[in-house]
C-alpha cells in the first residue's frame, strides 16, 4: 500500500510505465486506461507529460510505447553495475602481476574520485580510499581523465580550480600541463612521477565504454624507484593490457 508521502500523479505515471513494460508492445489510450483503471483524460495527461521527457513515445498509429530516455537510463544503470562487477578482477590481476596497488578512478568535476582499488601484497596504502578525491593535475588518473578533453577545456578547468603544488615536482602551469597531455594521448597512458607524493609513482590508462568514450582511469601505484626502471615499465605493460581488457568487457571494440 502506498505511504502517506506518495505523490499520486507520480505513482500513476509509474503504473503506466509498468503496464507498458509488462505488455511488451505498444498500447492504445483506451487499453492503457482500462489496464490502469484511470480515466482516459488522466492517462492522456500523464502520457503527454512523459512524452515531453522522452519517457513515452507515440507511434504513427496513435499507440503509446516506452521512450528512448528509458533505454538511456537503463544503459546508465547497467554501466554502473557492470563496472563494479567487472573491474575488480582486473584490479586484482594488475596488483598481483605488478606487486603494486591498483585503482580505478572516474572524473567528478575538478577531481578524480577513487571508485575501486586493490592493495598490493605488501599492504602498504599508497592509493586513496574508495570515494577519496585526488587532484587532476598531480595524478596519473587525473591526466588520463583530462586527456579526452580539448586543450582549451583543460586550461579553463585548471585555471578555475587552481593547481596546488603538492611537491617540488608538481606542474602548476596550466599550459605546460596541457603540453604534456599530447604524450598521454599518443602513448595511451599517463605517468605521475612524484608530483603528488614524494617517492610515489603511478601510471594510469583510459577505460572506454561501448561508445568509445573515456569513462574511467585504471591505474597502478607504488614506491617504484624510477619511472624508467624495469619494474615500472613492466607495470605499465600490464596496466595497458588490463585497461584494454576491461574496456572490451564494457563493450568497447577498439580502434
Amino acid at each position: 500500500m502506498a505511504g502517506q508521502t506518495t505523490v499520486h500523479s507520480v505513482d500513476k505515471a509509474m503504473t503506466l510505465l509498468e503496464i507498458l513494460l509488462s505488455h511488451r508492445a505498444p498500447m492504445t489510450l483506451q487499453e492503457l486506461s482500462q489496464a490502469a483503471g484511470y480515466p482516459k483524460s488522466t492517462v492522456h495527461a500523464l502520457l503527454t507529460t512523459m512524452r515531453a521527457h522522452a519517457m513515452i513515445e507515440q507511434q504513427n498509429d496513435g499507440r503509446y510505447a516506452l521512450g528512448i530516455r528509458l533505454f538511456e537510463c537503463g544503459c546508465a544503470v547497467s554501466s554502473a553495475w557492470d563496472i563494479g562487477r567487472l573491474a575488480h578482477p582486473h584490479l586484482e590481476q594488475l596488483a598481483g602481476a605488478t606487486g603494486a596497488s591498483a585503482f580505478l578512478a572516474l572524473l567528478d568535476g575538478r577531481n578524480a574520485i577513487s571508485f575501486d582499488q586493490c592493495i598490493s601484497a605488501t599492504g602498504l596504502q599508497v592509493v586513496p580510499a574508495v570515494g577519496g578525491r585526488m587532484p587532476l593535475h598531480a595524478t596519473s588518473q587525473g591526466k588520463v581523465l583530462l586527456s579526452c578533453m580539448s586543450d582549451r577545456e583543460v586550461v579553463k578547468l585548471l585555471e578555475e580550480g587552481g593547481m596546488q603544488a603538492f611537491t617540488p615536482h608538481t606542474i602548476t602551469d596550466p599550459r605546460r600541463f596541457v603540453a604534456g597531455l599530447a604524450a598521454v594521448r599518443q602513448n595511451g597512458y599517463a605517468v605521475e612521477d612524484g608530483e603528488y607524493r614524494i617517492g610515489l609513482r603511478s601510471a594510469a590508462a583510459p577505460v572506454y565504454d561501448s561508445s568509445g568514450r573515456v569513462r574511467y582511469a585504471l591505474g597502478v601505484a607504488g614506491l617504484f624507484r624510477r619511472v624508467q626502471s624495469e619494474d615500472f615499465q613492466n607495470a605499465v605493460a600490464h596496466l595497458i593490457h588490463q585497461a584494454r581488457q576491461l574496456s572490451m568487457a564494457l563493450g568497447w571494440r577498439g580502434v
